[in-house]
């Protein structure tokens, strides 16, 4: 038997290192693919949020963010932009896409809003905690602190 390991393992191992180095790379995110997590602002609210590619060609390309808001009483503004801050003072607003959300003249969603991730630019670093200022209608925001592997998905996927 410990003989069949050895012979086992002398191809196998160089056979899968041949396999992992022909495979391609897979990109951050492919076209049509979406990512999401489930968040908690400071205040204990749930959140859902994806990162995906607009596959509408009614709309301009590039990385959009989607808030769902999954505790009740949640309404985000489908006028203002996202505030994004990191931990270095570094700001971006990302303009408020909602409209993309539904068919032109539809009325939006109350609970789910879309920014363009593209206006992350100088992209943020992929180590530094981001934090979301979700608008919420009436006024006011909810805060939204993004996990690490939610910041580095984010950057990788970045132009």
């Amino acid at each position: 038997m410990n003989c069949s390991l050895r012979r086992l393992s002398r191809w196998l191992l160089p056979g899968l290192l041949v396999l992992v180095l022909l495979l391609p790379a897979a990109p951050a995110l492919a076209q049509g693919e979406a990512r999401t997590w489930s968040l908690n602002d400071l205040d204990g609210r749930r959140w859902g949020l994806s990162l995906f590619e607009q596959p509408d060609p009614a709309y301009p390309s590039g990385l959009r963010l989607r808030l769902n808001a999954r505790s009740p009483g949640l309404s985000p503004d489908h006028d203002r932009p996202l505030a994004v801050r990191d931990g270095q003072g570094n700001s971006w607003r990302l303009p408020n896409r909602s409209g993309e959300l539904v068919n032109r003249g539809e009325p939006l969603p109350d609970t789910s809003a879309q920014f363009d991730a593209v206006a992350l630019d100088p992209p943020p670093s992929p180590v530094m905690p981001l934090q979301l200022e979700v608008p919420l209608a009436g006024g006011g925001g909810s805060l939204l602190q993004l996990e690490p592997d939610l910041v580095e998905a984010l950057h990788e996927a970045l132009p």
